[in-house]
């Protein structure tokens, strides 16, 4: 009868133990393709209802927006709202468009970080192409969804020109967060590669599966290899760029974005916007995901 008891009582002890620890065990995330799928769903119908306050919803309160617009970056959810006002405001050009997005790659990068890439296209009532091009988003999970952190989105460019007014680059900014240094040091590498036509040194800017999603590239770029073997080079261009925003968030991932601009050996000069994600390891902060595109 004892042995029955001790036997019961181990039991019970074990059921309940193993009870407590299911318990407090948290339900495991969904894929990060079901987050993004999930996120892209809702951007899109807010987008095709004209609706900026449940756009701006889709964002963190501290996000930043880097699109192909002079008044980017836009930094905060009110003022994100604002730019989605703007957008589907009585006479704009976006007024009553709807957006088909295509999402090609998408992964966890820690473990509250999310990027994703891929590209848009907002078309007219009479679907009508009115902007195209790519996108290179960062996002943070947060209750159970991914929310926008940084948008880096980029149209087509509609004409090949550059532009015939002279842009000088402001001073890149200065900052005391953790490993700012590396950032200016991998924009710096990434200009003297590009001008040296450095295919090699470009690509090993990059993680080994680093993601680039730029004009003048068929697509999203995947991977060091193809990142090394689609590089063109126009004789006589030379890149300069800036940083004018910087962000750790911990974990050894970082993002930065910033100002760049092209001139060519007629003097002709393009410019834009990049919103890059970065991968601290030792002395290089290498390019997890490069997202940068014209000003138009």
């Amino acid at each position: 009868m004892k042995k029955s008891s001790l036997l019961l009582l181990s039991l019970f002890i074990t059921f309940s133990c193993t009870q407590k620890k299911q318990k407090s065990e948290p339900a495991s995330k969904p894929s990060a393709e079901t987050l993004m799928a999930e996120s892209m769903q809702r951007f899109s119908s807010a987008w095709n209802q004209g609706n900026a306050e449940e756009i701006s919803k889709e964002f963190t309160a501290d996000a930043i927006r880097i699109v192909s617009n002079p008044l980017s970056p836009i930094v905060g959810q009110e003022s994100i709202l604002k730019s989605f006002d703007a957008v589907f405001s009585e006479g704009s050009e976006l007024e009553n468009s709807h957006i088909e997005i295509t999402v090609t790659e998408t992964r966890s990068v820690s473990e509250d970080i999310y990027l994703g890439a891929g590209s848009f296209a907002i078309l007219s009532p009479e679907n009508e192409i009115l902007e195209q091009g790519k996108w290179g988003n960062v996002f943070k999970y947060d209750n159970g969804q991914i929310k926008f952190l940084m948008e880096s989105a980029h149209r087509q460019p509609k004409e090949a020109n550059g532009s015939e007014t002279e842009t000088v680059l402001e001073n890149s900014i200065a900052s005391d967060e953790p490993h700012f240094d590396k950032i200016v040091l991998s924009v710096k590498n990434y200009i003297e590669n590009s001008n040296s036509k450095n295919s090699e040194g470009i690509s090993m800017l990059f993680t080994e599966e680093g993601i680039q999603s730029v004009d003048g590239k068929e697509g999203i770029i995947m991977g060091r290899q193809q990142i090394k073997d689609t590089e063109i080079y126009a004789d006589g261009n030379e890149l300069n760029a800036n940083v004018m925003g910087y962000r750790y968030l911990g974990n050894n991932i970082a993002i930065a974005y910033g100002n760049w601009s092209s001139t060519s050996d007629d003097n002709a000069k393009v410019t834009g916007q990049w919103g890059n994600l970065f991968k601290i390891e030792g002395d290089e902060a290498l390019l997890i995901m490069e997202s940068a595109g014209m000003i138009q």
